[in-house]
């Protein structure tokens, strides 16, 4: 004849299966083995439209499209004639690394306006604390970090910093939003650790690129 469990213990086998559903049903995060999740509330997320770049080494014209559109959108500029113009001024080399330096890319952008900021964070410290600003003073902040974060040390590549939210499972840890003009879709990543937005901003390889950044403001 069955033995039929005590009260508690069905209630506890119930409270385990539930539980193990739900867990089946989540959404893990970067660095977890899974996709990202949309920007955490009471985060910042600034709704910076993402751009396909049009030439497959044309990311620091598409970032600069993406950053001015955001700020002039009643001006809008198109990525084809940003390249069109660095390419005359030699700002802009197709063929030949580093493509587009960051000292180029401070030239390109004071063609089109004179709300450009930039400069260099050496800490981590420096480059949370500087993303925070400028995302809060509602500007995008594009910066110069790995083509692949799983692939240490792959060419550099230009984005567009648009958001900054909680890991939601971990305390102190930060999830990096940001338009890939690669994929044209908007990505996520972990701040801090192997593999992280910090590790590629710093040893991104590009001549002056070590913790670059520049925004683009709105003028009057």
């Amino acid at each position: 004849m069955p033995t039929k469990l005590p009260f508690y213990k069905l209630t506890m086998l119930t409270l385990v299966c539930v539980s193990s559903l739900l867990s089946i049903g989540s959404v893990p995060y970067p660095d977890d083995e899974d996709q990202p999740r949309e920007p955490q509330p009471g985060f910042i997320q600034l709704p910076v439209e993402p751009l396909q770049q049009k030439k497959i080494t044309s990311c620091g014209e598409a970032a600069i499209t993406m950053a001015y559109n955001y700020a002039y959108p009643d001006d809008p500029l198109k990525e084809l004639d940003v390249i069109a113009f660095a390419m005359d001024f030699g700002y802009y080399v197709d063929n030949r690394r580093p493509y587009t330096s960051p000292a180029s890319m401070i030239a390109i952008a004071k063609r089109y306006t004179m709300g450009v900021s930039s400069g260099t964070v050496t800490t981590p410290e420096q480059g949370l604390a500087l993303l925070f600003e400028k995302l809060h003073d509602d500007e995008p902040v594009i910066i110069d970090i790995w083509t692949y974060l799983s692939v240490p040390y792959s060419d550099a590549h230009f984005v567009v910093v648009t958001g900054i939210s909680g890991h939601p499972k971990k305390d102190s840890v930060f999830i990096i939003h940001y338009n890939d003009p690669l994929t044209a879709r908007n990505e996520s990543a972990r701040w801090d650790g192997r593999g992280g937005i910090w590790e590629a901003w710093q040893n991104n390889g590009d001549p002056g690129g070590s913790g670059w950044w520049m925004t683009i403001g709105a003028t009057d």
